[in-house]
């Protein structure tokens, strides 16, 4: 078998370690500054340790290194998924080897790849390790490694406390969630996913490229950061309690569409917001604002692994890439000068019935769209042709009727109320049990659609009595184009003749 790849061990070959201020103290326990040079020392390497102002200061330190006549073997970071960021173009302009000393809080890029959170253990795959080729993302040109995300991430990326983060690790973004989750907004979003273009209301947008972001969600369960692909996954507005239960499966990555989670892949993604611009969280620092285009740098950084096969890394691939090279990138967006405006109390206290009303109907639409799509993909090749065409159609109108009402909650301008979603869960769960009590699958089909019409309705009538007549008009004429679908594709749900 072939020898992992290394960097090389001639004495005397530089090392260019880039260590924040701050983080030095984080060496001190067990491991300090004089340890690590003789450690770098006795591998064979002449450590340069610059005393640098901070991570602004890293990526010109890493392009000067890699212009010079001696450029370094390795260049070690150390600090968070915010510093390696900050690198990610330096890195990948440079051809550079790097080295991941996580000394950050959640160290999100260091769990992808598999790096212990140890600093001596960290150290030791630097110099004993192999090198890898990864991936990275970019937002409107700028790279970044994990995830670049809006909405509820950036509440929680305010709301972290540093002393909480210090005490507390990963658990801090647990903490900073509880506290901004009562007063987040929901927003409309326009996502293009490659060809695809998707219109939905959400309460946060994540386009990743690692495998994990917020001190250990997984975006995925297949996500790789060396993949060749883009993960996009999209939370839309959900109750406190169903929150609640959707955080383990975030972290596990199993969050489906029946939770209020949908997912797609690509490798050019652009997301906007058309009521107004909205901060972009990238990898733990607010950078920019929608709208915004993500590309992808296929196999752009070299960095130090466990000296391990790939299948042992969870979040590594390292399988040659079959598509097509990503278009160039756009010049970078210009940073925020300010932060985005904040609701006064006593405006929190507008949300009215009819905001309700419309917010019940935009889910009850979107979870039929949902619902559709299930059908079409896994229960197709047993409906027939007609069926599945039908589905699409019927998927589409009932979108058209999500898109009407979200456009009616854009205009209110109001945070997410904890909408009361128990019915969905538990027809979701009811739905589910069906498969099993050996139901004919176009019967089973025709009373899934039967009651998510049935909830449109009810949610269509609703918005009608609180006074939203403009609304409930529109949304009326695609409501009748779906309900006259499912008549003539689908039997009587009850198991009687077609639907009359």
């Amino acid at each position: 078998m072939a020898a992992p790849d290394r960097p090389s061990a001639a004495p005397g070959r530089r090392a260019l370690v880039l260590i924040p201020p701050r983080k030095r103290d984080r060496l001190a326990k067990g491991f300090d500054r004089d340890e690590l040079e003789r450690r770098l020392i006795r591998a064979g390497f002449r450590p340069d340790i610059p005393d640098l102002d901070g991570p602004d200061a890293f990526p010109e330190a890493i392009r000067t290194a890699g212009a010079s006549a001696e450029p370094p073997a390795l260049v070690m970071v150390g600090g968070g998924d915010g510093t390696l960021s900050a690198v990610a173009d330096a890195m990948a302009e440079t051809g550079l080897t790097l080295a991941i000393l996580p000394l950050g809080t959640a160290n999100d890029l260091a769990r992808t790849l598999a790096i212990p959170a140890d600093p001596a253990q960290a150290v030791d795959v630097a110099l004993k390790g192999r090198v890898r080729q990864i991936d990275i993302g970019t937002v409107d040109g700028r790279g970044f490694f994990n995830v670049a995300s809006i909405g509820l991430s950036v509440d929680v990326a305010e709301a972290l406390d540093g002393e909480e983060k210090r005490r507390f690790g990963p658990l801090a973004y647990l903490f900073a969630l509880f506290r901004v989750v009562t007063r987040h907004r929901r927003f409309h979003t326009v996502l293009t996913v490659d060809n695809r273009r998707v219109e939905m209301r959400a309460i946060m947008v994540a386009v990743a490229n690692g495998r994990y972001h917020g001190g250990g969600l997984t975006v995925a369960p297949d996500a790789a950061i060396d993949d060749g692909r883009l993960d996009v996954y999209v939370i839309e507005p959900v109750s406190h309690w169903r929150m609640a239960l959707l955080l383990p499966a975030l972290r596990l990555g199993t969050a489906d569409a029946w939770m209020g989670v949908h997912r797609m892949s690509g490798r050019e993604v652009r997301v906007e917001t058309p009521s107004k611009p909205k901060r972009i969280n990238v990898d733990g620092e607010i950078l920019t604002r929608t709208p915004a285009s993500f590309g992808l740098k296929r196999r752009a950084i070299r960095v130090m692994t466990p000296d391990r096969p790939a299948a042992e890394l969870p979040g590594t691939r390292n399988r040659p890439d079959s598509r097509p090279p990503s278009s160039p990138p756009r010049a970078p967006h210009p940073a925020p000068e300010d932060q985005e405006e904040q609701m006064h109390p006593e405006e929190e206290g507008l949300a009215t019935e009819a905001e309700i009303a419309l917010q019940d109907l935009a889910r009850a639409a979107r979870e039929g769209v949902a619902l559709t799509e299930r059908l079409a993909l896994h229960a197709g090749p047993h409906l027939g042709e007609e069926v599945v065409a039908a589905l699409g159609r019927i998927g589409g109108a009932w979108g058209r009727i999500a898109i009407t009402a979200d456009e009616a909650l854009d205009a209110m301008d109001l945070p997410t109320r904890d909408a009361d979603d128990d019915r969905a869960l538990i027809e979701d769960v009811v739905n589910w049990l069906e498969g099993l009590v050996g139901m004919p699958l176009d019967q089973r089909v025709s009373q899934r659609l039967h009651q998510a019409a049935t909830r449109i309705e009810i949610a269509i009538e609703e918005v009608r009595q609180v006074g939203q007549a403009r609304v409930a008009e529109v949304v009326t004429a695609a409501y009748d184009e779906a309900w006259s679908l499912i008549v003539a594709s689908l039997p009587d749900p009850d198991g009687g003749g077609a639907s009359d």
